[in-house]
């Protein structure tokens, strides 16, 4: 090793190798600023080629699930009979049947197949399913239709947190995260604006299509166009030989840094073996209660907020498509800030705490304050609590599971677990309970308050464990002792 005062290149360090000789005070900050700075332009072309498409994609994903809600005040529920009993709760719920279900297969093959070839033939399939909505005539084919949009979206969203997870380091992570998943949230914000626009369409003399079929129809072939534009962009795992936009050298360095922060990790096939070892750790489960609870306070605004703004608050419909996308961009602006300082303070439980609790009191002002303007700023704080919770919780659970296989098989369970969390918004706001849905609101509260305690003995017992790995009486990773939670 290298003597006491002297340094040794970030290329050299990662690398194994040490410098024949030391250098001088004046060469070693010269080397050091040159390695920053390689270091700097590595991760910003890896930002920039992986971030913003698979951030576009997701928007894309958000508004084909969620643009049921400004097709219902726009004629879906007239034509195809959607606002009869439950069917409304069963149109919005089949979606998570396959959503559930197809998530850890997906998420044991894309290594194989290759994240581009696998993500871009998924947003394809589910942009063709959103294209024949809005050619259906009744609720039955539209549950239909919506069953396989979950089956083929099922893949998409674990398969973009592992592929992010998996080019990045520990503390590096959740601002990346924070990216991908807020950049669907503020432009799927617009999105309703975006309906607002094509519903126009149906007024053009001689269109005999309604504006909501308008909605379905575009957005799905705008799917189907980014589809084969993500084909080309998207770039594989760090491991992957499919990845040409790093030179030899730079990719070296990606797989090097990633072992020293995490350990030599060798791509491990995704076993059932792993994975039932992996749903037997309870951190799997408490990371999966914390984002359920933010994933059903997504899923919640995303169906509901503009029903609540027309009916509830008594807004026109051109204003509640409008009122619908500001809370959004909000929630990103927060969510970005909270991640940011998440990744600098090396923490995350807190975090996860903080956002809980806007959330509670963004919704209990949404759904028991009387008038309309406390009740809108109330759902400002509720939006950003949610998604912070999705990101903060993202983080925590990629810092503290060791091993390539088991991070995919905790990304899809957690993710699929949320699913039921889509389940659960789409029976507790229920048609009888319009236009306020209190009994929702309450229902999105309590999880809610669930996950600040999961995280509150989370924080305990992952203490406890670092403290013991201290003392000496336990190794957390045997592949690298020095490993310890991150709190």
């Amino acid at each position: 090793m290298a003597e006491k005062g002297t340094s040794i290149s970030l290329h050299e360090k990662l690398d194994g190798n040490e410098p024949s000789t030391p250098p001088s005070p004046s060469q070693d900050a010269a080397v050091l600023s040159q390695d920053l700075k390689f270091e700097k332009r590595v991760l910003r072309k890896i930002d920039i080629r992986l971030l913003p498409i698979l951030g576009a994609l997701y928007t894309i994903a958000m508004v084909d699930r969620s643009n049921i809600s400004v097709a219902r005040i726009s004629g879906l529920d007239e034509d195809v009979g959607l606002a009869k009993g439950d069917r409304a709760s069963v149109a919005l719920l089949v979606f998570f049947i396959g959503y559930m279900l197809f998530e850890l297969p997906s998420n044991m093959v894309i290594h194989r197949v290759g994240a581009a070839n696998w993500l871009a033939l998924i947003v394809f399939a589910w942009g063709l399913v959103s294209m024949g909505i809005g050619f259906l005539n009744n609720w039955v084919a539209l549950a239909v239709l919506r069953s396989f949009l979950g089956v083929f979206e099922a893949g998409f969203y674990p398969g973009c947190v592992y592929l992010i997870s998996s080019w990045y380091k520990r503390y590096e992570v959740q601002k990346r995260l924070a990216t991908f998943f807020m950049t669907g949230s503020a432009l799927s914000a617009f999105a309703n604006i975006f309906a607002l626009a094509l519903i126009q369409i149906a007024k053009a003399p001689g269109t005999n299509y309604k504006g909501w079929r308008w909605i379905y129809i575009i957005e799905g072939v705008m799917t189907c166009v980014a589809a084969v534009i993500a084909w080309f962009v998207i770039v594989d795992f760090p491991d992957s030989h499919r990845n040409k936009f790093l030179t030899a050298e730079e990719a070296a360095f990606v797989k090097a840094r990633l072992a020293q922060d995490r350990g030599s990790e060798e791509r491990e096939k995704v076993t059932w073996a792993i994975f039932v070892e992996t749903i037997t750790d309870w951190k799997v489960w408490s990371f999966a209660l914390m984002y359920s609870a933010g994933a059903v306070g997504v899923y919640a605004f995303l169906f509901f907020l503009p029903l609540i703004l027309r009916n509830g608050m008594g807004y026109s419909q051109e204003l509640a498509f409008v009122l619908s996308a500001p809370p959004a961009l909000f929630s990103v602006v927060e969510g970005m800030f909270i991640s940011w300082l998440a990744d600098k303070m090396h923490l995350r439980g807190l975090f996860v705490i903080v956002q809980g609790l806007v959330a509670i009191i963004g919704l209990c002002m949404t759904g028991f304050v009387d008038q309309p303007v406390p009740r809108y700023i109330g759902t400002f704080l509720g939006e950003a609590g949610v998604n912070g919770l999705v990101v903060t919780t993202l983080a925590w659970q990629a810092n503290n599971l060791r091993g390539d296989a088991r991070r995919a098989c905790a990304t899809a369970v957690m993710i699929a677990i949320s699913g039921l969390g889509g389940i659960y918004s789409s029976l507790v706001f229920r048609q009888q309970d319009a236009p306020d849905y209190v009994p929702g609101i309450i229902a999105v509260m309590a999880i809610c308050i669930a996950a600040v305690v999961a995280a509150c003995i989370s924080i305990v017992l992952l203490r406890w464990e670092n403290k013991r790995a201290d003392e000496g009486k336990k190794i957390i990773d045997d592949r690298l002792t020095e490993f310890r939670y991150t709190i």
